[in-house]
């Protein structure tokens, strides 16, 4: 157990966390927005539960990549400008997580709620292509 503890340390702490956890939010945002779309196609508009529980499991998520994100940039030095363009991005997209969490929960269809899915869908491909830059260039 106490093996088991340390390993489990020892990944938190270092820059391979950042990378399992980032993968986290991009699954839940669009498994949550399928789930909403399939609710709209159904007239459904009460069983938007499960798409909400996403959303909110991957906005807690993305505030964890956040921070091991925050925390693997003192790590490592790279480009100054791929990393503020990420975690901007990162930020837009963790704010914008926020507001379509709370506008599936109460008014999960409504024209305010498609803008906000449609902006944090566009922020999330953003964040994930500097992300990409990072890793690979």
């Amino acid at each position: 157990l106490k093996g088991l503890l340390r390993s489990a340390c020892l990944v938190i702490s270092s820059v391979a966390f950042h990378p399992f956890i980032s993968s986290l939010p991009i699954a839940l945002l669009f498994s949550g927005l399928l789930f909403l779309l399939l609710a709209h196609k159904r007239r459904e508009s009460n069983n938007t539960g499960v798409a909400s529980f996403n959303l909110s499991m991957g906005f807690i998520a993305a505030l964890m990549a956040d921070f091991s994100g925050m925390i693997s940039v003192d790590i490592h030095s790279w480009n100054t400008v791929t990393i503020l363009s990420h975690q901007g991005y990162s930020f837009l997209v963790t704010v914008l997580f926020g507001f379509a969490v709370g506008w599936s929960y109460t008014q999960p269809f409504s024209k305010t709620a498609l803008f906000i899915y449609i902006m944090c869908t566009l922020g999330m491909f953003a964040c994930v292509y500097s992300g990409y830059q990072l890793v690979f260039s």
